[in-house]
């Protein structure tokens, strides 16, 4: 890393008070350098994290974080918090395996009071901690800093709600870059441009109440003036939305000007009751490229850290996002009544390409999952076809809507995509998408699949799509197809054309009589390219594509243990509850003596690494898998070469 002065010899956040406004220019030049710096080389979040450089010194001269409590929703922008907090020394090992966090964490420093990585919670966390403190008699001020685009999430309004009605002296201060990951949408952001531009309200607020109650007044004109001045308030500026809330509203203040923000802060922090400080920043901010591209410079990677260019990238297979997008399009073309749901995430599951295509029929709800599928809902139930399409770990959000408005709705046939199941690499174990077939498998009704590669997945979204054609009593609460985030392999499998999806069928790919392989999605290339560098051991292999977790393919099963008498059952997720448990309770039920062996991620937090690493050390790449099945087979003896065993 370059020596920077100041922010190398940064011992505690207490040491940003005994520096000058010049220093101070300089220690966020520094700031935004070392982000730079380390994004550029790890990757990360910048866009998010430049711009709040100003607001997070400012916080940290304010208050003391040894006492006083800082949330940072999401955590997505607490780079420059770290930072502060002793762990510049190694902020170049950010979230690479064996570094820090690309989130708040606290085991790593007790700065961070909370573990984070999804939208929307830190307001309630908050209210938790200061009622706790509350209740202790704990004189400290509970800080949380959220997002306008986390705000648009449901629980940040239950967090409020909560709050008012509790009086809770607690601050909470929108970080408003009006900007999301991709393009900001919804009424609330529309909202906040409002508020942006009802700055006159708190200038003017002390002032028509000094000029009032200097009238001569009894308790009726009193009244008036206590009437003119809601009136007032709500003509000069709509933030009184969260004045009914139960809060004191001030701002919007510009965020980038230190001075201004810390005066502020230290105003508010004299007041006893809760308040929402709204700080207008710039997504980006402090560096042009960014500033001007903030989506590009978002999460990048492999950039010049002066001029922002990037690299040149050597062209990479297709992912299972971008089939996906592809066949959407397809089916579009084919179907009027397709419309595509996604829940802030248009870029990461590459809706993005759809909308372009179909604007009209492109739904980007903002971070509100639960709301996404009681949506879909309603957009089955009135006679069209959607599909949502969510990240595995944020559909866990909306797990009750996924019940109660597909499952008990019984026959809506929704399709909904799981865009990073499995391993998701350097995000780590906040967003981890290792409990999906878990967690939907229990809800009757509902259908899971997984690919082995693009085409497969092109097959089962427009099979999955051709069922909603059937007659209600025919259909399934929802059809989920589950893929990773890596390229699709390019393989033939040996096949002159690819089989035929249907409903609950497997696929043999390979057919021997010694031990049988069940592999599950992206399970399937690693399984076949294991079995080929057994060589001729390899020719005693059966190797299955499951295809579904949900129905299972048991009369496959039953058929293929006539003449074998061991299962390995391969998964890109936990291992409790997950496909090899699947195949357990089918080998069970049907009396079969087989001996299961099931390979997939223990039951432990996965943390950040690179995803290939993750699988390593779970015995799930390649090598891993050829270890285990030379063990099941006898050839070879002692431990199997991966970090830790189950």
């Amino acid at each position: 890393m370059k020596p920077l002065p100041l922010l190398d010899n940064l011992r505690s956040p207490a040491d940003l008070r005994r520096f000058d406004d010049t220093q101070l220019d300089q220690l966020a030049d520094e700031i935004r350098f070392r982000i730079k710096e380390t994004v550029s080389a790890t990757g990360g979040h910048l866009a998010s994290n430049m711009g709040v450089v100003e607001l997070t010194v400012a916080l940290h001269r304010v208050f003391d974080f040894s006492a006083d409590r800082l949330l940072w929703d999401v955590g997505h922008q607490a780079y420059p918090h770290k930072l502060l907090t002793g762990r510049a020394a190694q902020f170049d090992s950010n979230r690479t395996e064996g570094g820090i966090s690309g989130f708040p964490d606290p085991k790593e420093s007790p700065y961070d009071i909370a573990k984070v990585g999804h939208s929307s919670t830190a307001i309630s966390t908050g209210v938790g901690v200061a009622e706790a403190d509350r209740r202790q008699g704990l004189k400290r001020r509970t800080v949380v800093v959220v997002g306008d685009g986390s705000l648009t999430g449901g629980m940040c309004f239950e967090g409020l709600i909560n709050a008012g009605d509790l009086g809770m002296p607690m601050l909470v201060i929108l970080n408003d870059n009006g900007n999301f990951i991709d393009p900001p949408t919804g009424a609330l952001h529309r909202y906040l441009d409002q508020i942006r531009s009802g700055r006159l309200y708190n200038r003017m607020r002390d002032r028509m109440l000094g000029i009032l109650k200097k009238m001569p007044y009894g308790d009726e004109i009193e009244r008036m003036a206590e009437h003119a001045e809601q009136v007032a308030h709500k003509m000069v500026t709509p933030g009184y939305i969260f004045e009914d809330l139960g809060f004191r509203y001030f701002g919007p203040i510009d965020g980038h000007n230190r001075k201004e923000v810390e005066r502020i802060l230290a105003k508010v922090n004299e007041l006893d009751v809760p308040v929402l400080l709204h700080v207008a920043t710039t997504k980006g901010g402090g560096w042009a490229p960014s500033t001007k591209d903030p989506l590009t410079f978002h999460g990048p990677k492999g950039f010049d850290c002066e001029t922002g260019e990037f690299a040149a990238v050597e062209a990479t297979a297709p992912t299972y996002s971008d089939v996906f997008a592809d066949a959407m399009i397809k089916l579009a073309e084919q179907d009027p009544k397709l419309v595509a749901i996604t829940a802030a995430m248009p870029s990461g599951t590459k809706l993005s390409k759809f909308g372009k295509r179909f604007p009209d029929r492109m739904y980007d709800v903002g971070i509100c999952e639960q709301h996404s599928f009681a949506f879909a809902q309603g957009l089955a139930v009135a006679g069209l076809r959607p599909v949502l399409a969510h990240y595995s770990t944020f559909a866990q959000r909306g797990y009750d809507q996924f019940f109660q408005e597909f499952v008990v709705q019984r026959d809506l046939g929704v399709v909904m995509t799981l865009d990073r199941g499995g391993c998701v690499g350097e995000d780590g174990e906040t967003h981890q998408g290792l409990y999906d077939i878990g967690w939907a498998r229990v809800l009757p009704g509902t259908v899971l699949m997984s690919p082995k590669d693009g085409g497969e997945l092109e097959a089962m979204l427009n099979w999955s799509h051709k069922q909603r054609e059937q007659p209600q009593q025919d259909r399934a609460a929802s059809y989920v197809i589950r893929y990773p985030k890596e390229p699709v392999p390019e393989l033939t499998w040996g096949l002159e054309r690819p089989n035929p999806v249907m409903l609950g069928k497997a696929e043999v790919l390979k057919r021997g009589t010694g031990l049988m392989v069940w592999a599950y999605g992206c399970m399937v290339w690693r399984a076949w390219e294991a079995i080929a560098r057994l060589g001729e051991a390899g020719k005693d292999v059966t190797l299955v594509n499951a295809r579904f977790a949900k129905p299972f393919d048991r009369e496959l099963l039953v058929e293929l243990a006539e003449d074998h008498k061991q299962v390995l059952t391969l998964e890109d997720h936990a291992l409790p509850c997950g496909f090899g448990s699947v195949v357990l309770e089918n080998a069970a039920a049907a009396g079969l003596q087989l001996a299961v062996h099931c390979a997939g991620v223990r039951d432990e937090l996965v943390s950040h690494a690179k995803r290939e690493r993750q699988l390593a050390d779970h015995g799930l790449d390649v090598d891993g898998v050829e270890a285990r099945m030379r063990q099941i087979l006898g050839l070879a003896e002692g431990a199997i070469p991966f970090a830790k065993q189950a």
